[in-house]
């Protein structure tokens, strides 16, 4: 009996030894099949990347790129494609972008980036030249006009920032960069400016030739005509920012005490101001209207200036005295004394417009 089962034990060991072994055979042959499987595919895969390299005109980088990268990644996404551009090289005129995927990925890509430049509208650069004094109408405080001019023309604008204090006909040259229609757009407004500027100037000119004076005139020179006392107004120029502005000399005590105008679109406004004044306050029923009982030092009112005869806005600078007071006629500058019946209350309205009168005076200036 024990001889029988060393018969037949024996065989069993040895079957399952070679069973053992068989499977582990087996198993490290499927494992090797299983790794060449994977990497046959990884080849295949690499096998299939593509790398090309698109040229896109520098103009056109920007729009391909987008607004953060926007439009270049909007291509990836729907190519599942990688797109990055070469070290800018300034020398070529393209720049090279790299595209990488799969052929037809990459096929499409490419094709998408051409119709991007394709349907770009060409940009065009026109140059005008326009009156050196009208820049200031064009680009307006802080470039606020011109900003508004790009803005609603979608045109970029370039002015010339020289200037020229010598040469009143000078030009400035202002270049307009966009589409055929984004620079009509431009020059429609820009030529409306212009326009504006030199109806101003019309306005201001005829102001200028029918102003007097307003000096004690001494009786010879009440006899003289309109063009010789338009030659009596004095003018000069202030240096400001990289431009001039014109004043008017409306009073003088001393090279270093004296009063300008701004001649601009305010200089015709106070020629109306004053008329409306002179007209209001002449009429009886209204000059009763405004007397005033009590006249305080600084109080604002309206003066008759005795030299013409008409009503200005003044500053109470005395305190009445023997029927008197003396006023300071701010828009002007000059002053003088009045008499009582001749200051009245100031009509509210009549303070709209600014003051008009600044004090200056000259630098560096040594008695002798």
């Amino acid at each position: 009996m024990q001889w029988m089962a060393q018969h037949f034990t024996l065989p069993i060991l040895l079957g399952l030894s070679l069973t053992s072994i068989s499977i582990a055979v087996l198993y490290i042959l499927y494992k090797k099949d299983g790794e060449d499987i994977k990497s046959r595919k990884n080849n295949i895969e690499i096998a299939k990347r593509f790398t090309v390299e698109c040229h896109i005109p520098r103009q056109f980088v920007p729009a391909v790129i987008g607004r953060g990268g926007s439009v270049i990644k909007d291509v990836e996404n729907k190519t599942g494609t990688q797109i990055h551009f070469k070290e800018n090289n300034i020398d070529c005129p393209d720049h090279i972008c790299i595209i990488k995927g799969s052929y037809e990925n990459v096929h499409l890509a490419e094709e998408m980036i051409k119709s991007i430049v394709q349907n770009q509208p060409i940009i065009e650069t026109y140059v005008m030249y326009i009156p050196q004094n009208t820049c200031s109408r064009i680009i307006g405080r802080g470039g606020e006009v011109i900003q508004r001019i790009q803005t609603t023309s979608n045109a970029k604008i370039i002015v010339d920032r020289s200037y020229n204090p010598y040469d009143t006909n000078a030009e400035k040259m202002v270049t307009i960069k966009g589409t055929g229609e984004q620079i009509a757009a431009a020059l429609l407004q820009i030529k409306e400016r212009i326009r504006e500027e030199k109806e101003v100037r019309l306005k201001l000119e005829a102001s200028s030739t029918s102003r007097m004076p307003r000096e004690k005139l001494s009786p010879q020179s009440t006899t003289i005509s309109t063009s010789e006392q338009v030659q009596t107004i004095e003018s000069l120029s202030l240096q400001v920012s990289d431009g001039l502005v014109k004043v008017y000399v409306s009073a003088m005590e001393s090279p270093s005490q004296f009063c300008v105008q701004v001649v601009g679109p305010d200089t015709t406004a106070l020629d109306k101001l004053v008329y409306e004044m002179t007209a209001y306050y002449d009429d009886e029923q209204n000059h009763g209207l405004h007397i005033l009982k009590n006249i305080t030092l600084g109080q604002i009112v309206a003066a008759k200036f005795s030299y013409d005869k008409q009503w200005y806005r003044a500053e109470v600078i005395s305190t009445p005295e023997d029927g008197q007071c003396e006023v300071y006629f701010v828009d002007y500058g000059d002053h003088e004394m009045v008499q009582i019946d001749s200051v009245l209350k100031l009509r509210t309205d009549f303070l709209s417009l600014k003051l008009q009168a600044v004090e200056c005076s000259l630098a560096n200036i040594k008695s002798r």
